[in-house]
């Protein structure tokens, strides 16, 4: 036979050899030693969690003769007959490709025939939930009354898709992901095994980009081991997994937390020449940030992360530079498009907006956003880096503040701050005929021009004129002047010459026209 694959290899025989569901293995063990089986079992996870493996092993232990706490012995006659793949008593189907009634129909005629040489007949339906809903229905009444020598397992990814009616019949089993740790140790037990040299971190790469799947780490690991002779790094592992773009990543994350847009756009350019497609991109840039937020969040990050000390050194130069609510809105905003990008016909653009967005937080209102640019200002005026101005002379370094400057204002913002200020001192009159006003301001000289007489009599009086100073009070000292605006005046001199000209030739014969 040729080579045969890692996760074929080293799939377990043994209770023992099974990782990460402790708890479904002591059930089924302690069933067998208590003759406490079940007709109908229903194994239901993600996939590479160990379910058809565990199915097989239960399938030989309870035919087991010698059974050795509680696994198979593999030695008797039953578990010879059962490492036959020939054998008929352990009967394997794949419902993804035998999915229709009349499959099911053969099933419930064959089971019973009692076993060959077993004790009892096993069948395992693998991927359950493909079949159609004629088949459900046939299938029903087989796991409502087998057989006594008859036990069916039923494995799937997708439990919602089973009819209540099969749930109910079944002893339900639900396979967890594995832990890292647990592949981990795994693929370095078989490492050794194999002769394979390598690094921690690397054997760490592989099972972390395993995702708890046991089945997807080892395949990773078994093109590993093919993708050089000499000893296996973590940046061989970067290169089989295809995120030979990590560096370049970080430095994309390191222009978004300096707020250099220009080059992060610049980085995604160059990640997608590299051939990453914008999902990928998304998904690197969400796992790095990830790793980030860990490092900028425990005191010893790398006890969960376990990365080279040259490249965690490298992620914590970028997390110095910004604060934690910084990176976790960063990580919300380019998970917010990850749904997006599914459906939209322009993910790149999609994504640069996205980096848009993350590079200025002062156009961010999320909360996580302004604590971070509230933090930003507390540095500066922690390390002094800001313009002051004393209350008076003897002022402490308690009584300095930064000092506004009121040209920096446009006209629309300092209109807004005299309104706020007059809703605020619910001046209603005031506020309702300075809605018509137009506001500018040349240096340190408020200009309110008005157009109605009557409204220039009422803004003009001293108390009106004073709560608009105390609106901008931050602003002081400055100086306000209330004037009529030149439309009324150059109105006003028209409707005069109007009035001489009447005067002189007659209301009869001047006519106006516009």
């Amino acid at each position: 036979m040729g080579y045969l694959a890692l996760y074929r290899r080293y799939r377990p025989s043994g209770f023992d050899g099974v990782i990460g569901q402790e708890h479904i293995v002591q059930t089924l063990i302690n069933q067998i030693k208590g003759d406490r089986l079940g007709h109908a079992y229903l194994f239901t996870g993600t996939r590479g969690t160990g379910k058809t493996s565990v199915a097989k092993i239960f399938a030989k232990a309870i035919n087991c003769t010698n059974s050795k706490d509680g696994s198979p012995c593999g030695k008797c006659q039953s578990c010879i007959a059962l490492s036959d793949p020939s054998n008929i008593d352990v009967i394997e189907i794949d419902a993804a490709s035998n999915n229709g009634v009349n499959e099911i129909r053969d099933i419930r005629e064959n089971v019973q025939y009692p076993p060959v040489s077993c004790k009892y007949k096993v069948y395992i339906v693998d991927e359950v939930h493909m079949l159609s809903g004629a088949a459900f229905n046939a299938l029903l009444k087989t796991l409502e009354e087998p057989p006594k020598h008859a036990i069916f397992i039923l494995a799937t990814t997708e439990v919602h898709k089973i009819p209540a009616t099969i749930l109910s019949r079944c002893m339900r089993f639900d396979f967890r992901l594995v832990s890292t740790d647990l592949i981990s140790n795994l693929i370095a037990d078989i490492y050794k095994k194999e002769g394979k040299e390598f690094e921690e971190e690397a054997v760490f790469a592989i099972a972390k980009a395993g995702e708890g799947s046991v089945r997807d780490a080892l395949s990773i690991a078994d093109i590993a081991i093919s993708h050089n002779n000499g000893k296996l790094t973590y940046k061989d592992v970067m290169d089989v997994l295809g995120s030979s773009g990590e560096e370049q990543i970080l430095n994309f994350i390191n222009c978004i937390v300096e707020g250099k847009s220009g080059n992060a756009l610049k980085y995604i350019d160059d990640l997608c020449l590299m051939g990453k497609s914008i999902g990928v991109l998304c998904k690197d840039v969400n796992a790095l940030l990830r790793d980030l937020i860990i490092i900028k969040a425990c005191a010893e990050p790398n006890k969960i992360l376990r990365l080279p000390d040259i490249k965690l050194n490298e992620m914590k130069k970028v997390c110095d530079k910004t604060d934690l609510s910084r990176l976790v809105r960063i990580m919300e905003i380019f998970s917010e498009i990850g749904n997006s990008l599914k459906f939209t016909t322009s993910p790149r653009i999609l994504f640069e907006n996205a980096t848009l967005k993350a590079s200025f937080p002062q156009t961010d209102y999320d909360i996580s956003s302004l604590l971070s640019r509230i933090t930003e200002i507390e540095n500066k005026i922690k390390n002094g880096n800001f313009q002051v101005v004393d209350k008076n002379e003897q002022s402490t370094n308690a009584d300095i503040q930064i000092k506004p400057k009121l040209s920096d204002l446009s006209e629309v913002e300092l209109k807004a701050k005299i309104t706020n200020g007059l809703r605020e001192q619910n001046s209603e009159m005031l506020l309702t005929i300075f809605q018509k006003l137009s506001v500018t301001v040349n240096g340190r000289i408020v200009t309110i021009s008005v157009l109605n007489d009557n409204d220039f009599d009422y803004v003009d009086r001293k108390e009106n004129k004073d709560k608009i100073i105390a609106s901008l009070k931050e602003f002081a000292p400055f100086e306000l002047e209330v004037k009529r605006s030149r439309e009324n005046i150059e109105k006003q001199e028209i409707d005069d010459a109007t009035d001489r000209i009447k005067k002189i030739f007659g209301d009869d014969i001047v006519v106006i026209k516009d």
